[in-house]
């Protein structure tokens, strides 16, 4: 694939986490290669950019309400340009948190949402820090090819940190993708066994499993999904009712 050279995208203050997270210039799992896209110039639509929120998300968002009470939090790790944290904004969460480690995405992700022009985009804080230094909880996480981007080895670390993150009561909802033959990567081949595999350890059992969705409902990359690859959804909870962080081993 080629990318353009120019990012085109203004100066914008980010919120930040902590000035630790900034230091960092990667967290245990990161590939190089999602910050070095990023920083060659990544337009809206290339590569794994889908251009607009995912119809995965956007089509479950229609069907469901996962924000039925004033004050509900949201967070979206791996935000890219926070297209998917602005539809959960506009679904009624209150406050969404975009977090993304590149730099480059989250200066990205703020002039998205300055250019939307959509009253939501005051409730997105974009925080550029690591997912697994992440603090606090929140009614409902959006994992959308956060997973498949992250190194095998910190599979069970993202599971545990994922339970810690949710409020009693709160939903993990994944977008499985790409689900496919592929060897190697990132980002990685996923399933749905595989991932029940690494939740229900910490906690978190599968409520909905969409594993036949149609072709409008697909993940659809800006690189496009490639041959054989689909596309599952999962909603996750708590098993026993309660928060699963309880159960989890501290990060």
């Amino acid at each position: 694939l080629k990318f353009s050279m120019l990012i085109r995208s203004p100066l914008l203050r980010l919120t930040r986490k902590s000035v630790a997270a900034m230091a960092s210039p990667a967290h245990a799992g990161a590939h190089p290669r999602w910050e070095q896209m990023w920083n060659r110039g990544l337009d809206k639509g290339q590569a794994f950019d889908v251009g607009g929120p995912s119809q995965t998300l956007a089509a479950d968002l229609a069907r469901s309400q996962f924000a039925p009470r004033p004050g509900m939090t949201a967070l979206v790790p791996g935000c890219g340009r926070a297209y998917d944290a602005l539809a959960l904004a506009a679904h009624g969460f209150e406050s969404v948190v975009a977090v993304d480690l590149a730099q480059t995405a989250c200066d990205a992700a703020q002039a998205e949402l300055v250019a939307s022009g959509d009253p939501a985009a005051a409730r997105v804080t974009v925080q550029c820090a690591d997912f697994f230094a992440l603090e606090g909880q929140y009614d409902f996480i959006w994992d959308c090819t956060f997973l498949c981007a992250l190194e095998p080895e910190v599979r069970e670390r993202w599971a545990q940190k994922q339970a810690s993150l949710l409020t009693k009561g709160g939903v993990l909802l994944i977008c499985v993708f790409p689900i496919c033959a592929k060897e190697g990567g990132p980002p990685y081949a996923m399933s749905v066994p595989l991932v029940q595999s690494l939740l229900e350890p910490v906690g978190l059992k599968a409520v909905r499993v969409l594993d036949d969705l149609p072709p409008q409902e697909q993940h659809s990359p800006g690189a496009g999904g490639g041959p054989g690859m689909r596309t599952a959804l999962a909603e996750w909870r708590a098993a026993d009712g309660a928060s699963a962080a309880a159960g989890c081993c501290k990060m």
